[in-house]
């Protein structure tokens, strides 16, 4: 068995990446990533679509060697013009000079500004088709997943959708590249890292380009990152549109930073009285320790959140402040939010960080905890309303 071979025209020839310790510089790699790459064949003529990260090219170009079998690709198809998928274009252009390479007209202007490629290229727009004999690519743009050339390519007769990093996720493929050869459990989490980290600014644009692609029969889903979609391509769909609407299921984040406790006590305390509750999903996270992908991630999954800072010279605590801005600037809606705080001398955290969330689409839970030095016992009982306000949100 061919594990590569996606169907009779369509090949898989991606890399894995299990090194690189962060993706885009900030996001962690526990799982690696990978960056996935095809080869389309048809009657007349060859497309690769998309490329590879630049430190992987020689890696990438000996799977299409190959795969290609002694044979010359006649286009180079990109939906995505980022690094990690197109630092390899200029060594294919050397190894190819005939290579045509296709895109939009934004795509084209970032080629030429990137690696300083302006001859050779094809450009199409929205519905545009590229003949290859008997298969056919037809090209529909989507503006902002998550760059503003971004676009999907999809073959008409073999039914397969090439979407770029949209229903991507994190995580390197391990031997099979297809998700009905596979355990996909490591993906799906995953994908709500990815999603919160990379996409989530983007959710209006998401649903616009599943609106987009509506129509079509899609038996392949084909995406620069994480696994083939082929037996699970509803569930990562589903996935994706309900984070692009920020639903959320039932459960609560408790995210806080702590410099000497008190601040912990609360989130604990926070926690037991929403357990007591019933609320059964309850992740707890202290933010100057757990990786704010992680973090981001489960507020992408939870419905309710509660933010804690103590007062820091006058401020939200930082890594509080990183959090909550990160929120903000993703769009962050529909979720049921509390804050909390401590401080010493000068109550600001509160205050601060309710001025964050108010006005953004979501509820803001009334009673905000707040304890002056070590009282715990004056703000139990805020803290029991919170709780209680925060499960009746909830439902």
């Amino acid at each position: 068995m061919n594990i590569n071979r996606i169907t009779d025209r369509v090949t898989y020839c991606g890399v894995n990446d299990r090194t690189t310790g962060r993706f885009e510089g900030l996001w962690e790699l526990p799982y690696g990533v990978s960056y996935n790459s095809y080869v389309v064949r048809g009657s007349k003529a060859s497309a690769i679509i998309d490329g590879s990260d630049l430190h992987h090219t020689a890696e990438f170009i000996g799977h299409l060697a190959d795969i290609l079998e002694g044979t010359t690709p006649d286009y180079l198809v990109i939906n995505h013009m980022e690094p990690d998928h197109s630092g390899a274009i200029p060594t294919l252009k050397s190894r190819f000079p005939d290579l045509k390479i296709v895109g939009n007209a934004k795509t084209l202007d970032m080629l030429n500004g990137f690696y300083g490629i302006n001859t050779g290229t094809v450009e199409v727009k929205e519905g545009d088709t590229l003949d290859l004999g008997d298969l056919h690519l037809k090209f529909i743009l989507t503006p902002m997943l998550h760059w503003p050339e971004t676009m999907f390519t999809y073959a008409v007769e073999e039914h397969v959708l090439f979407t770029g990093d949209a229903l991507g996720c994190f995580g390197a493929l391990n031997g099979a590249v297809i998700d009905r050869q596979m355990d996909t459990s490591l993906y799906f989490p995953e994908a709500y890292r990815y999603y919160s980290c990379i996409v989530a600014k983007y959710g209006q644009f998401v649903e616009k380009a599943f609106a987009k692609i509506a129509g079509l029969t899609v038996d392949y889903i084909c995406t620069t990152h994480g696994p083939v979609w082929n037996e699970q391509r509803e569930q990562i769909a589903r996935l994706y549109a309900r984070m692009a609407k920020w639903e959320g299921d039932r459960g609560v984040v408790i995210a806080y930073g702590s410099m000497y406790g008190t601040t912990a006590a609360i989130a604990e305390e926070i926690g037991s009285r929403l357990a007591e509750a019933g609320i059964k999903d309850i992740r707890i996270h202290d933010l100057s320790h757990a990786p704010q992908s992680r973090v981001l991630a489960d507020i992408m999954r939870l419905k309710g959140l509660v933010v804690i800072s103590p007062t820091y010279n006058g401020e939200i605590f930082p890594p509080v402040a990183s959090l909550a801005t990160a929120l903000l600037a993703r769009g962050i809606k529909n979720r049921v939010i509390g804050v909390a705080g401590s401080y010493s001398w000068g109550a600001q955290s509160v205050k601060k960080l309710k001025a964050m969330f108010e006005g953004k689409p979501v509820t803001l839970i009334a009673p905000a905890p707040e304890m002056k030095q070590a009282r715990k016992e004056e703000v139990s009982p805020v803290i029991d309303s919170l709780a209680a306000e925060l499960v009746a949100a909830l439902g």
